[in-house]
């Protein structure tokens, strides 16, 4: 991982500043690792993955406080914030200096927070972050949280899509609706049309999309078609069907690539049967075990936080230092330019000042790697689905279980600070091989195992607590199957779910990480194998249910960068 630390040089000050309890002015200065190598994978590079560029740091906050030691939650900063938006900075190699900052005399320790520029035009490529930070500072009010791709609203497409299904319901032919067709045939349709499997007024929850809607109705269309054609109908029961095909022929092209045209997964989308209309379901009710679309999020972006000490000296033009320090390991800069090493505070003398230890980036990092499967996977039919080279392309991944995290990008204190309905969702769509400038997909593979991972930026989850994380798939195969919650058409997707459990990594050697999932400024890396189709959704499933349907096996150790294996 890369790593970038702060420094600060001093200047002359005003004679009138040189007193106790004033601001010393100083410059201040940042420096950066080396760059590392060029890289065609942008997924890679907008998390700033291992062999990929450097995308630099734009420092958002620089906050001394009169602290011998690490900043804690109660802690309340100096007068005199240091102004990190400033664009008059000289640099040399990877040292950035400011001129003619202030800094409190009594200054021993700072927080640091910056983000990496933008690597794309996108939010889902670069992720974002939503920064609260009070006026004055002080720690316990700092929050870092997800932003929300969608607010809880009805979008017009949903509406149009439901309102296209209803038209569909309440089709009539010869003035006798398809519910009250004399054939148990098409009656037996009608129910399964909207999905009503028992002697209630509504049915359960249908999928939503635009893919989902059109594949279904063709689906039908082809049937009631083969009925016209093949079978002997009486005059009203073709009439029905004659007027049901005439109403799905009635579907916009313009409502194609709903929801995933505003950045939602396709399973986020549903509609249910309230009796007698088709009604979109954006949140969850005991009659739609769902999500709230409201949960969803972009990724977490690059973003850095440092909190530490200082060292500092007593000479002035420290910048000469800094003219020639490509060949310099930081260590070497402290050692050799600052006499003042171990318990240093800002004084009125003091004319160099640096922050001592690396900013470290503030969020982890999730890698995924497909592991080679069967070359036929059972769906919950039992029926044997071949895996073909392009059948099941990975289009997303989901993960839950994310909330605020507090000024040190760690959960604020013991789970639950937050509630339920804080918990929301990570949805990366950017996991082709060559990220948003790519074509390339991953896919089942029966034949290898993947040779590239797929990276994701997310924030620390809490300590002891199980986190979801959803692979998601198109159908791409020659065939519908059979999934958990009802039928994967093809040209849709389908969603696998994994829990992933700290408690299985309690004998882990590495204590400071092994009771959480994801942790900052280290990367979780899942190796993760299908084994069969019979637990797919075509709804993204409530991931605060108790009842998700898994079928997994945790093999080894996620530590670091040691992959944990993850079998559906």
């Amino acid at each position: 991982m890369l790593s970038a630390w702060l420094l600060m040089a001093g200047c002359n000050a005003d004679e009138g500043l040189q007193q106790e309890s004033k601001p010393v002015v100083v410059d201040l200065a940042l420096t950066v690792s080396n760059a590392t190598q060029e890289t065609t994978r942008m997924a890679a590079a907008d998390v700033q993955a291992d062999g990929n560029n450097y995308r630099g740091i734009s420092m958002t906050r620089i906050v001394p406080f009169n602290v011998h030691g690490k900043i804690t939650v109660d802690d309340v900063p100096t007068w005199y914030q240091i102004s990190a938006l400033r664009t008059d900075y000289l640099r040399t190699d990877k040292f950035y200096l400011y001129r003619n900052c202030m800094i409190m005399e009594g200054a021993a320790s700072f927080l640091t927070y910056g983000r990496a520029p933008k690597g794309s035009l996108t939010k889902a490529a670069n992720g974002s972050i939503i920064e609260t930070f009070p006026l004055a500072m002080d720690p316990q009010h700092i929050r870092f949280s997800l932003e929300p791709i969608s607010q809880r609203v009805v979008h017009s497409t949903a509406t149009s899509l439901a309102d296209y299904m209803t038209s569909i319901a309440t089709a009539k032919g010869n003035n006798i609706a398809w519910k009250d067709s004399p054939s148990n045939v098409l009656k037996t349709m009608f129910l399964n049309f909207v999905n009503q499997t028992e002697a209630v007024t509504g049915g359960n929850v249908l999928p939503g999309s635009s893919a989902n809607i059109k594949a279904y109705t063709q689906l039908l269309k082809t049937v009631l078609s083969g009925m016209l054609n093949g079978m002997s109908l009486s005059g009203d029961d073709a009439a029905i069907c004659t007027a049901i095909i005439e109403k799905i022929d009635t579907y916009d092209n313009a409502w194609d690539g709903f929801p995933a045209s505003l950045g939602l997964p396709d399973g986020a989308a549903a509609i249910r049967w309230n009796g007698t209309s088709f009604t979109p379901q954006i949140s969850y009710t005991s009659l739609a075990d769902i999500n709230g679309i409201d949960r969803f999020t972009y990724p977490a972006e690059i973003y850095y936080y440092g909190n530490s000490r200082i060292v500092t000296s007593n000479i002035d033009g420290r910048q000469q230092i800094y003219d020639d320090v490509s060949n310099q390991e930081w260590y070497q800069v402290l050692t050799s330019g600052y006499e003042y090493q171990d318990n240093a505070a800002v004084t009125h003398n003091t004319r160099s000042v640096a922050i001592k230890d690396p900013l470290q980036y503030g969020v982890a990092r999730l890698q995924v790697k497909l592991i080679k499967t069967a070359s036929e996977l059972e769906d919950a039919k039992g029926s044997p689905i071949p895996v073909g080279a392009t059948s099941f392309p990975l289009t997303g991944i989901i993960v839950g279980g994310q909330m605020p995290v507090g000024f040190d990008f760690a959960p604020t204190t013991s789970y639950p600070v937050y509630s339920e309905t804080d918990i929301v969702y990570v949805y990366d769509n950017q996991v082709k091989t060559n990220g948003l400038s790519g074509k390339e997909y991953f896919y089942l593979s029966s034949a290898a195992d993947a040779t590239q991972m797929t990276n994701t930026l997310v924030l620390q989850s809490y300590d002891h607590k199980v986190v979801p994380v959803v692979l998601e798939f198109i159908n791409n195969s020659e065939s519908d199957f059979e999934g958990l919650d009802g039928t994967v058409l093809k040209g849709t997707k389908f969603y696998l779910v994994a829990l992933i459990d700290p408690a299985t990594k309690s004998g882990d050697p590495l204590t400071q990480i092994r009771d959480r999932v994801f942790t900052q400024d280290y990367t979780t890396t899942l190796n993760m194998k299908v084994t069969g189709l019979s637990k797919a959704y075509n709804v993204v499933p409530n991931l605060l249910s108790p009842r998700l349907e898994l079928g997994i096996e945790l093999v080894s150790q996620w530590a670091s960068t040691t992959p944990e294996e993850i079998v559906f």
